[in-house]
């Protein structure tokens, strides 16, 4: 089980890395991809709701998606 906070903080360390290198950063295009397939699993996809629950903001751009990826890579 993966703890939320921990993983939230992860998340907000690969946004930050992305933003700070305009998204020019190595993976980042298969990270987006790799969210698409993601969520199409529905029991994968209920951790992604639940993260976006948990923060109050949902995944909405490439940006959080692609951190979202190398959050999860990190503390999986």
């Amino acid at each position: 089980m993966i703890n939320i906070h921990r993983f939230n903080e992860q998340f907000r360390k690969e946004y930050s890395f992305l933003y700070d290198h305009n998204d020019n950063v190595a993976g980042y295009r298969e990270a987006v991809n790799a969210f698409d397939e993601f969520i199409k699993d529905p029991a994968l996809a209920r951790f992604v709701q639940e993260f976006a629950a948990w923060r109050k903001d949902p995944i909405t751009s490439d940006r959080e998606a692609a951190a979202f990826m190398f959050a999860l890579e990190t503390i999986a």
